[in-house]
């Protein structure tokens, strides 16, 4: 892995002594405090904490679609997952240790069991649970994930194969159920005007402008440093956590999406805290074709 600690523009700092990450990353160590270690990686990793923050305030305040008590502590599950995420992602940025990577990369695993539970409800009455062991799988996947991370803390490849495999899979579906046409005309216009658009800003985000900026601070981090470019090392992580935010927002309402499109329910995008979420608009059903 790329080990911005071993270019010249490195210093040593207060958490070296501590056992350290498994990785680096391309923002030289230690060159604007001692005791931290990637200032503009730890500052730009707070945006996800932000997410965090706006998404349960706003999960707590919104019109869902329906009163299902399992469906809600799916959203507040998946923005707590975020706000863990962008702390413990400062943490790493801040230290480079071990516990700091923990504290990143574990949430990050979490936060796919609550999606993936989502998708599983689209479909299932509005008060009640289609799946009833979901709510016990959700903690058994959770530890599975854990000891999974534990095992194979060591070994960043097995945790990038456990995370990407889960993304990939949720990523597949969310497309099966964008570009499908639908025979219900109401529910068509619904993914023309929202579904498809809406997958494509969240892969825009995550997959081009967020993961194409950590493939480049992860594989390239010398050659940059080494050229007359050397100033995109400040901005390549922080893109990849702009990205990353924005993506996977985006996939959370375009989750909401699918299930107010399911119960024919109205409703609209609109912006909370400089962030879109998605309302259903009132109690009123859609118009029937």
């Amino acid at each position: 892995m790329v080990s911005a600690s071993s270019n010249q523009l490195s210093l040593p700092g207060y958490w070296d002594p501590f056992p350290r990450a498994s990785i680096d990353f391309c923002e030289p160590n230690y060159t604007q405090s001692y005791y931290v270690a990637e200032v503009l990686n730890s500052v730009s990793s707070l945006a996800i904490a932000y997410l965090g923050v706006v998404g349960i305030y706003r999960t707590y305040l919104r019109s869902h679609v329906t009163d299902c008590a399992f469906e809600k502590k799916c959203f507040y599950y998946l923005y707590t997952c975020a706000l863990l995420i962008g702390l413990g992602s400062t943490c790493l940025h801040a230290t480079l240790t071990a516990v700091g990577q923990a504290a990143d990369e574990i949430p990050m695993l979490l936060s796919n069991v609550p999606f993936f539970a989502l998708m599983l409800e689209i479909k299932s009455e509005p008060n009640n649970i289609k799946n009833k062991w979901l709510p016990p799988f959700i903690w058994v996947a959770w530890a599975f994930s854990v000891g999974w991370y534990l095992y194979w803390q060591e070994n960043y490849f097995m945790f990038l194969l456990f995370y990407i495999g889960s993304v990939v899979t949720l990523v597949s579906w969310m497309a099966s159920l964008c570009f499908v046409k639908r025979s219900d005309k109401w529910e068509e216009e619904k993914r023309k005007q929202f579904l498809v658009p809406y997958f494509c800003y969240a892969m825009g985000a995550y997959a081009v402008l967020g993961f194409g900026s950590w493939i480049t601070d992860m594989l390239l981090c010398e050659t940059i440093l080494a050229s007359s470019f050397k100033f995109l090392q400040a901005f390549m992580h922080p893109v990849w956590h702009l990205g990353a935010m924005l993506g996977t927002h985006l996939a959370v309402c375009l989750v909401a999406m699918f299930r107010a499109i399911a119960m024919k329910k109205e409703f609209e995008v609109r912006s909370f805290g400089g962030l879109p979420f998605v309302e259903v608009i009132g109690n009123g059903k859609a118009k029937k074709k």
